[in-house]
């Protein structure tokens, strides 16, 4: 009888040895916690707070902060440039005429 306690005993002294890696890195959240995030994209995929404004940010457990970059930059004005008609005062609505001037449109702004 004590020999299989004793058994018992090393089985589980050895288990506990090999495994405590594991349990010390998921006990602070993961293991891949333990990299840093260096962008917005790894900041949410390590589960970092979302805050809901514009641009987004997301803030690390650690406090770092990575705002998003817009993927694509759309022009929000349409470019009427040519169409006889000098657009110097326009709306600033998604869809208005971009403002022409001299400058930006010739053919329909002479000076």
């Amino acid at each position: 009888m004590w020999m299989v306690g004793r058994r018992q005993a090393l089985i589980l002294g050895i288990s506990m040895v090999a495994l405590y890696p594991l349990s010390a890195g998921l006990a602070d959240g993961g293991l891949e916690s333990n990299r840093a995030a260096n962008s917005f994209e790894e900041c949410v995929a390590e589960s970092g707070r979302i805050l809901k404004m514009y641009p987004p940010k997301c803030v690390t457990k650690g406090g770092r902060v990575f705002i998003e970059t817009p993927k694509t930059s759309k022009v929000a004005c349409k470019n009427l440039c040519g169409d006889g008609q000098c657009q110097e005062i326009v709306c600033m609505a998604v869809g208005c005429p971009c403002a022409e001037n001299h400058a930006t449109c010739p053919k329909d702004c002479a000076e």
